[in-house]
C-alpha cells in the first residue's frame, strides 16, 4: 500500500486527485483478494474525501476480483490498453480526402493546445480529470515537448485548413514508464488523442490513429499504449476499432478534483 500527495506542479496533477492510497495486491484468489480489500478499507489514509483517491490497478481481464471490488464501492476508472504493430482496425472507413493529416511544428502550437485543453475539459465529466490553476502552463509545456520532437512527436489533423484533431506520442526513448507493462519491445505511448466537439465521429480520429499507426509501424516501433476512461462513452469504442485491447484496469473509489 502506498499512500501519496501528489505534486501539485506536475502536468499528472490534472489527472491524480490531491491525496491517493494505492494498493498493489499480491493474492492466490478472489477470497484472498475481497479479505485484503477490507484491510486496507480499515486504515485511515483509505477514506476518500474531496480530491482524494484510492486506487487498485488489476490485470483487465482477469475478472474474478470484480464483485469484490464493485461490493466496496469501487467502479472501473481507466484501461491501460495496447495495439500490436501491423493489427488492422476494425471495419475502418474510407479515408476523407478533404483531411489532411500531418506532423505538427512550432506554428501548431496555439492550435495543439487549444485541442489538448478541450480534451480535458471533456474529461472533467468522467470524474477522474480536473481543471486545476497552472492547466494552462501544464498543456503549453506537453505542447512544446511534442513540436520540439525530442520527449513527444504529435500529429494534427486538418480540415479546410483549420486544426481539428490532434495525437501527440511519447517514442519509447521516453515510454519506459508505460512499456515494463507488455513483454513487446520497442513501445510507444499515446500521450494524448483529441478532436474537438464539432468533429466528432467525422473521421478526424480515424485518419490521424490510421497515419499515426502507420508511421510508428514503419519505424519498428513494436506496441503503442494509451489510457483511456472507461466512463467516457466515445473513447473505448473507438480505440477498439483501432486494435487497442485493455491490459490493466484502474478500479477507484472517489473523485479527482
Amino acid at each position: 500500500m502506498r499512500n501519496t500527495a501528489v505534486d501539485q506542479s506536475s502536468f499528472g496533477y490534472l489527472f491524480t486527485a490531491s491525496h491517493e492510497s494505492k494498493l498493489a495486491p499480491k493474492v492466490d484468489g478472489p477470497k484472498a483478494f475481497a479479505e485484503l480489500l477490507d484491510l486496507w478499507a480499515a486504515q485511515d489514509c483509505f477514506r476518500p474525501g474531496p480530491d482524494s483517491i484510492a486506487t487498485v490497478t488489476w490485470p483487465s481481464r482477469d475478472t474474478e476480483v470484480s464483485r469484490a471490488l464493485i461490493e466496496r464501492g469501487f467502479v472501473p476508472q481507466s484501461a491501460l490498453a495496447v495495439r500490436l504493430a501491423g493489427r488492422p482496425p476494425a471495419g475502418d472507413a474510407a479515408p476523407d480526402p478533404d483531411v489532411v493529416v500531418r506532423r505538427a511544428g512550432p506554428a501548431d502550437s496555439d492550435a495543439m493546445a487549444r485541442l489538448w485543453t478541450e480534451q480535458v475539459r471533456w474529461e472533467v465529466q468522467f470524474g477522474y480529470t480536473s481543471i486545476r490553476p497552472a492547466t494552462r502552463e501544464r498543456v503549453a509545456e506537453q505542447v512544446a515537448q511534442a513540436v520540439g520532437g525530442q520527449e513527444k512527436q504529435a500529429w494534427v489533423a486538418e480540415r479546410d485548413g483549420e486544426a481539428a484533431g490532434l495525437i501527440a506520442v511519447q517514442p519509447p526513448s521516453h515510454a519506459a514508464w508505460a512499456a515494463h507493462t507488455i513483454r513487446v519491445a520497442p513501445a510507444a505511448y499515446l500521450t494524448c488523442g483529441a478532436v474537438t466537439a464539432g468533429e466528432r465521429g467525422s473521421g478526424i480520429g480515424s485518419a490521424l490513429a490510421r497515419q499515426v499507426h502507420a508511421e510508428l509501424d514503419a519505424a519498428g516501433v513494436g506496441a503503442i499504449l494509451l489510457h483511456y476512461t472507461i466512463a467516457n462513452p466515445l473513447s473505448g469504442p473507438f480505440w477498439s476499432r483501432c486494435g487497442y485491447r485493455p491490459v490493466l484496469t484502474a478500479w477507484s473509489r472517489g473523485t479527482v478534483g
